[in-house]
């Protein structure tokens, strides 16, 4: 609680180090959505900025990443997030050994999510300004949820679930599987009830991700 107190005071006397945008936007896979069904829920989808290459480096806008998933599984207040993430695991290990991930696939996924769907919408944006302090990182995070069929945690759990993807498009095979292990690693510890016990004064201090101590290649 002091932790998180000293955080919301230091907010507003320090400039963020880094400055990472989730989107989350209702769309559709047909042209026209139903109006007469009053359980029809539009699917959501995420991207992020800042762009490649556009002043965040990779292993930045990775640990900015990770805190936001921690930030989302503490507002969400069950273990829904973590149980997605862990399910997602082998799935996000398998694209990084067959190169469906990194630098290469951003432009195309990003095409494709544009004309794949249809009506294109803001649900909710979340904007997660990476601090950094003498005790390490922290994270602040303002969020606007926008009036819809949709409810603020279902926004929240889908930003939070592809965080981590939007990351991946923007590291090299090397430092995904290190997100990765970090990621396993903390849904763990959050299933259990722990804090993810992240690095934070050394991420500070080197801007790099590293691998957990005593973690093996996650890839295989």
């Amino acid at each position: 609680m002091l932790r998180g107190l000293r955080r919301r005071i230091n907010e507003s006397r320090t400039a963020p180090r880094d400055l990472l945008t989730f989107r989350v936007q209702a769309v559709s896979a047909h042209p026209e959505e139903p109006e007469d069904d009053e359980e029809y829920r539009p699917p959501l989808i995420v991207s992020a900025t800042p762009e490649p290459e556009a002043g965040t480096t990779p292993e930045g806008f990775a640990i900015g990443a990770l805190l936001f998933v921690e930030w989302a599984d503490e507002h969400l207040h069950d273990r829904m997030l973590a149980l997605r993430l862990q399910a997602l695991l082998p799935r996000l290990r398998l694209a990084i050994r067959q190169g469906l991930v990194g630098p290469a696939r951003y432009a195309e996924h990003r095409a494709r999510q544009q004309e794949r769907y249809y009506l294109h919408r803001d649900a909710a944006i979340y904007e997660a300004a990476l601090h950094s302090e003498e005790t390490g990182l922290y994270l602040a995070v303002k969020r606007r949820v926008i009036d819809g069929p949709w409810e603020a945690d279902r926004t929240l759990l889908e930003a939070a679930t592809l965080a981590p993807y939007e990351a991946l498009l923007r590291l090299d095979a090397a430092q995904s599987t290190q997100l990765l292990a970090w990621l396993e690693r903390a849904t763990t510890a959050w299933l259990a009830q722990h804090e993810a016990a992240f690095p934070l004064v050394a991420w500070a201090e080197t801007g790099q991700l590293g691998a957990p101590e005593g973690e093996n290649d996650v890839t295989q």
